[in-house]
């Protein structure tokens, strides 16, 4: 006897109340549940009905200090308050996580002797912690960060940085360059230095936030390979794209991004009216596949600065970037889209996607320790100058 079949509607209703982690774990059910939650009617409902944020950061540099701003296509009350304004300073984000968690720094220019100070915080929650600093003498190049574990919480921070004697330093071929490369994780509180990357003399890392998938970290390096961490194992490797993607100024843009839970690629086409969605169907064989190609046409009423891809909001919308400071939200299955203004204009914007709970994940703010800590030296420092000044007195 075959059991009888739940409605469509009825698993929309009753995934749509559930918490993210519950929704993380359901998309392993089957497909149609996977595909179901990435779907942006049901991300809007669950928003709604869980208190679930969901958008982007924008983050860059505005008149040389580091500013960061929330953009949503939800516009719920709670989401507008969002900011990095707990931290108070200037703040830079450097990695962000799909748990909601952010990796930041304060800008070392604000600093004394320009030694930065890195941060772990949940916006949500406003909770943050203070790690200790890797080498800061290097250069740092990229910084990544993995969530292994949520309760309690685990986590790891990938940092390439660049030696001392960047142009000096070769392997034996005499054409690359060793990039440094470290890892801190929170189970041992320390930072451990790993086997150097290396790259071609001139190939770098692009000016984008990493993308995690499976519990990977993928770069599109700058010559249209593919750098790929496995924080598991703590190794790396690179490899190439397929054709036609491996051809360098094939596409007038190509991005990584996360598509579904897998890592994706978008690529804009010469003539900037088309674009073409890629997915990587096997992790280990590198295997890629084309989904589809969709059209772009329908912002040219927006203006050409708003065509650049950045990042999917849902499995059907996608976020548009340019060079006039705008966001646009594209529907890409109906033509219809969105537009947020941001608060500043700033540049060399790199964009976090964030999706994140209001539940506590329990970093301590060290900050009022220290600060107790500091001023109970104080006044013992104080108290034991008084007592010797009076038995100096006294002898005397």
């Amino acid at each position: 006897m075959e059991s009888p079949r739940v409605p469509r509607d009825m698993i929309f209703e009753i995934l749509s109340q559930l918490s993210l982690r519950d929704i993380g774990r359901c998309r392993l059910v089957s497909k149609d549940f996977n595909k179901m939650t990435y779907e942006s009617s049901f991300m809007q409902q669950n928003c709604q009905r869980t208190k679930t944020v969901s958008g982007c950061f924008v983050a860059g540099l505005s008149r040389g200090m580091p500013v960061s701003d929330f953009i949503s296509i939800n516009s719920l009350d709670w989401e507008s308050e969002l900011s990095l304004k707990f931290l108070r300073g200037p703040i830079s984000i450097e990695a962000g996580t799909k748990q909601g968690l952010f990796l930041c720094t304060k800008n070392s220019q604000t600093r004394r002797h320009g030694i930065p100070e890195f941060y772990v915080c949940k916006p949500t929650t406003k909770e943050w912690r203070q790690i200790p600093n890797p080498k800061t003498r290097y250069f740092t190049e990229k910084l990544a960060m993995v969530v292994l574990r949520s309760k309690p919480l685990s986590y790891k921070i990938v940092r390439f940085s660049r030696h001392n004697s960047f142009y000096l330093k070769y392997n034996k071929s005499a054409s690359n360059y060793c990039s440094r490369c470290e890892i801190f994780d929170s189970e041992t509180w320390t930072w451990k230095q790993l086997k150097d990357v290396s790259l071609p003399f001139d190939v770098f890392f692009p000016n984008e936030a990493a993308v995690c998938s499976c519990g990977v970290l993928y770069w599109l390096l700058t010559n249209n390979q593919v750098l790929a961490f496995y924080v598991d194992t703590e190794t790396w490797m690179i490899f190439d794209l397929p054709f036609p993607l491996c051809r360098k100024n094939y596409f007038a843009r190509m991005k990584l991004v996360d598509y579904k839970g897998r890592l994706g690629m978008l690529c804009v086409e010469s003539d900037w009216n088309f674009m073409q969605i890629w997915v990587m169907e096997d992790d280990h064989m590198k295997i890629w596949s084309k989904k589809e190609t969709t059209s772009l046409e329908a912002l040219e009423k927006v203006g050409s600065g708003c065509c650049t891809p950045a990042a999917f909001d849902s499995s059907d919308i996608l976020l548009m970037m340019g060079s006039v400071y705008r966001a646009v939200y594209y529907n890409f299955m109906n033509g219809r889209y969105m537009l947020k203004r941001l608060e500043r204009t700033p540049i060399a914007i790199t964009i976090f996607p964030f999706q994140s709970d209001s539940e506590l994940v329990h970093l301590k703010n060290y900050r009022q320790k220290d600060q107790l800590g500091r001023t109970l030296w104080w006044f013992c420092f104080f108290f034991f100058f008084c007592f010797g000044v009076l038995l100096l007195l006294a002898r005397i």
